[in-house]
């Protein structure tokens, strides 16, 4: 393994939301190269117009985990190795939820589609870029968690699912990866106001919770550690 030349590399999925695009925001800032991965076009323009008044801007990828296949995540691993040759963070802040649904009336597509977006998605993104990040020096893949003990209780349903799988999938990458990297991070920022935890708490006050870009520097410490 060898130090690859160049700034060191971020991808973070979810950039579009609110974790992600403050997390990408704190990596740019700290000169990072990153990636922008998420389905929400729209988003993605908007986060790299911002950044890029404000200096430089990221690499926007729309793609939708709940959709892509592992052609789509090797053609992406591929393009990196190219285009960057390194690969030093993979931050996993993607996820989807709609509602708080009890499984006997959970929508099998939405339920299809949480698991795609939350874990089977992250999976194969993750294998496809394994082998860059074993040539990466001190490389770190992150999985954002969300409490996944209180999300296996009642009405969390796929999101719940996801959750608990995440952490097990996590756990599994880190034993499999400890002699020859990444090294696996999982990282609960704790409750953070974001338009996603407000279809599960309509009622709180935005005001009262700690904003995204607090999460993100929690986040941003797991990713970078002490380099």
């Amino acid at each position: 393994m060898v130090e690859p030349k160049g700034k060191k590399t971020a991808l973070v999925t979810g950039a579009a939301g609110a974790l992600g695009s403050a997390l990408v925001e704190h990596l740019m800032q700290a000169g990072w190269d990153c990636i922008a991965v998420d389905r929400n076009r729209r988003g993605l323009e908007q986060l790299h117009d911002r950044l890029a008044a404000e200096g430089d801007a990221p690499l926007v990828v729309p793609l939708d985990l709940a959709g892509a296949g592992p052609q789509h995540f090797d053609e992406l691993a591929a393009s990196l190795e190219d285009r960057f040759g390194r690969l030093d963070a993979l931050v996993h802040a993607a996820a989807d939820f709609k509602a708080l649904t009890p499984l006997e009336h959970h929508p099998a597509d939405d339920w299809m589609k949480t698991l795609q977006a939350g874990l089977t998605g992250p999976f194969l993104l993750s294998q496809a870029l394994l082998p860059l990040m074993r040539r990466t020096e001190g490389s770190r893949m992150v999985w954002v968690a969300d409490d996944p003990e209180a999300r296996s209780k009642a009405y969390w349903g796929a999101y719940g699912v996801a959750q608990s799988g995440r952490a097990t999938l996590a756990r599994i990458l880190a034993a499999e990866c400890r002699a020859d990297g990444p090294e696996i991070v999982e990282i609960d920022p704790g409750p953070f106001y974001s338009p996603l935890r407000s279809k599960a708490w309509p009622a709180e006050n935005p005001e009262d919770l700690p904003t995204a870009q607090d999460a993100a520097r929690k986040v941003m410490v797991a990713a970078v550690g002490s380099r």
